[in-house]
């Protein structure tokens, strides 16, 4: 009944994809002048948990929040000349010769995104802690590592948003590795690359008064047994468990469960390219039940306040839509998000666009590819083919209608902006895939 609202569509798949794609054409269809009567109307499902609830036809498209005050930033669509150039700085020739082979990696979107440098973040935390009439303070961050791995990255962003320089890198990888413990190599070599540099805000502590970052909390959430004991045990090592720096064994989809996760000697610390896809009977993995939660019975059970998500980070090997589908109501909640985009998993069956296009209609995300070299490339509203081959690579998504983030948001786009400007001086084909082309 679309005069009152009450659309109850009954859904194959709960939390699908195809949801989000019934409820953009409601959306339309509520801007029909017949609809122009209407307010806090809900559209809802008998088989999914999700719910959106507009705050009024004037502000259709938009997920009502308290999350979302201040200014959005502006976002135009790509011109055409602008999607040339990113066409030519990520060329899709690579992408489409090795589409039959994903795992070789051949492709632009890999070369520009597997080891994102992420310096909008690092300025943006950096000016937040010299800014100490800021809105969200370091006590108060809260971040979400979904596939935490060997932990290095949880701890560098734990030490980046809390501003607290007890979580240190060779820290805790003195800890993963004490007796004798060995942890799988990693693609992007996170444990020697440089940690967020706090000499300045350790200079105005000493020469001041020292921050309070006790309620800051980190959860650090990963399924493979052996290397979840692995972070248990560091994190008690270093004491850092009574400090906001949470170790879960779990993982986290788009439904509570039970889901097999492979364990055994063969499984090593830190272990990546493994998951639920190598618990079939045909491998003869040896696996273990662990417990899954949605992100919202995650969020809802673990995370003790209703507070902003300044920072979540998703990296389930192929699974990562999943996680997003089973987020409804804490995605409302996220500052800054980071996922995986992947051939394997339930990616083969889902399609990038129709996470940008939820994240950017119902969440208010921007979402990119970030790069290295200060390099970003926007991906809403900046849609180029071949985005839609599966390959693994790696998205991040900034919330725009949130006052405390929208410096971020726009220096994000900024780089964006000079990234483009830079033309064939930034080329990632297979010969520059390590570095820019000149």
């Amino acid at each position: 009944n679309i005069q009152t609202g009450d659309l109850r569509p009954a859904l194959p798949v709960a939390g699908s994809a195809w949801l989000y794609a019934l409820y953009d054409c409601i959306v339309h269809l509520l801007h029909h002048p017949i609809a122009n009567n209407i307010e806090n109307n809900d559209i809802f499902t008998t088989k999914s948990s999700l719910r959106f609830t507009y705050a009024s036809v004037n502000n259709m498209g938009h997920l009502s929040s308290d999350s979302l005050s201040g200014g959005a930033v502006d976002l135009q669509p790509c011109t055409n000349d602008q999607l040339e150039t990113i066409k030519q700085q990520l060329p899709p020739g690579d992408c489409i010769a090795n589409i039959r082979q994903p795992w070789s990696q051949r492709c632009s979107l890999t070369y520009a995104t597997k080891c994102p440098d992420a310096v909008w973040l690092n300025e943006y935390y950096k000016e937040l802690h010299s800014n100490r009439g800021n809105e969200i303070t370091p006590g108060v961050f809260t971040g979400l590592f979904v596939g935490c791995n060997k932990g290095m990255d949880a701890v560098n962003t734990m030490r980046m948003g809390s501003g607290n320089p007890m979580f240190d890198k060779q820290a805790w990888r003195k800890a993963m590795t004490k007796g004798g413990k060995s942890l799988d190599k990693s693609v992007c070599d996170q444990a020697n690359s440089p940690q967020f540099d706090l000499s300045a805000l350790e200079q105005e502590i000493n020469g001041t008064k020292k921050n309070d970052n006790s309620m800051a909390q980190l959860h650090c959430i990963e399924p493979m047994p052996t290397t979840a004991h692995a972070l248990y045990q560091a994190a008690q090592e270093l004491q850092w468990d009574q400090h906001g720096f949470i170790v879960t064994h779990a993982a986290v989809s788009k439904n509570d469960g039970i889901v097999p996760f492979p364990s055994g000697n063969d499984v090593h610390v830190g272990k990546e390219n493994k998951g639920i896809g190598n618990c079939k009977i045909s491998d003869g993995v040896q696996c273990v039940d662990v417990n899954m939660y949605s992100l919202d019975t995650y969020v809802a059970k673990y995370i003790p306040h209703d507070g902003p998500i300044h920072h979540l980070s998703i990296d389930v090997e192929g699974f990562d839509m999943d996680v997003l589908l089973g987020g409804s109501n804490s995605l409302k909640c996220v500052h800054y998000l980071e996922f995986e985009y992947n051939w394997m998993g339930s990616w083969k069956g889902q399609k990038l666009a129709d996470a940008i296009g939820m994240l950017d209609n119902y969440f208010d995300f921007t979402c990119y590819w970030p790069g290295f070299n200060s390099s970003i490339w926007r991906i809403t509203n900046c849609w180029l083919d071949h985005y839609e081959l599966h390959y693994w690579s790696n998205v991040a998504c900034v919330k725009r209608h949130v006052e405390n983030t929208k410096k971020l948001a726009e220096r994000m786009e900024q780089l964006f902006h000079e990234t483009v400007a830079k033309g064939d001086r930034v080329v990632l084909d297979y010969d520059h895939r390590y570095t820019f082309g000149s």
